[in-house]
């Protein structure tokens, strides 16, 4: 199968999945979403699950691809690293709540592991740019890189700006604190 074709299927698929939701979405849906006949999804995809994983595993790229790089790239103003992390976070957050259904069902967590664990091994490159740009010890910004990507995941699963603040405030002053000394 062509992998541009494939790539089309996964994005329709999780189109579908991000505006219906994970278990209100069928086989039906998802091969009417393709424009095929009820079961020409299986043309595809052995089975709905393999669907449903390989949107998961494309969701959690585009998160990180749309939100933690573009972030990287705002390191010399904390400020507005925040508020492009906030506004994207609010666009992504349809797609961060359909990953956090697919982790969180029984039937799939097991299978998502090794994805989701590669996003985290990531996360430690993330956290020593952030050390190599503020001229720090790894160990002094990485809890504040991880804090910020948790306090960033909980507001697009919950929504609740307030939930959030002290930890995106702290990790900013942080951020800003180390780029001081770092001069």
């Amino acid at each position: 199968m062509e992998i541009n074709k494939k790539k089309e299927v996964i994005d329709a698929c999780l189109k579908m999945f991000v505006s219906k939701g994970l278990f209100e979405t069928t086989s039906r849906d998802l091969s009417k979403s393709l424009q095929l006949q009820s079961g020409g999804l299986y043309y595809y995809f052995k089975s709905k699950d393999e669907v449903v994983l390989a949107c998961a595993e494309e969701a959690a790229i585009r998160l990180e691809e749309y939100l933690i790089i573009p972030a990287l790239d705002q390191l010399n103003d904390p400020d507005q690293m925040m508020k492009l992390l906030k506004v994207r976070a609010e666009e992504m957050a349809p797609m961060m709540q359909f990953l956090t259904q697919v982790a969180t069902a029984d039937k799939y967590k097991e299978q998502l592991k090794p994805s989701l664990g590669g996003l985290s091994k990531r996360y430690k490159e993330y956290a020593q740019q952030f050390a190599d740009h503020c001229n720090c010890e790894l160990e002094v910004i990485e809890p504040y890189v991880y804090m910020c990507i948790t306090a960033v995941a909980n507001y697009m699963i919950f929504g609740e700006e307030t939930y959030i603040l002290p930890q995106i405030n702290l990790t900013k002053e942080k951020i800003k604190q180390l780029m001081i000394k770092g001069d």
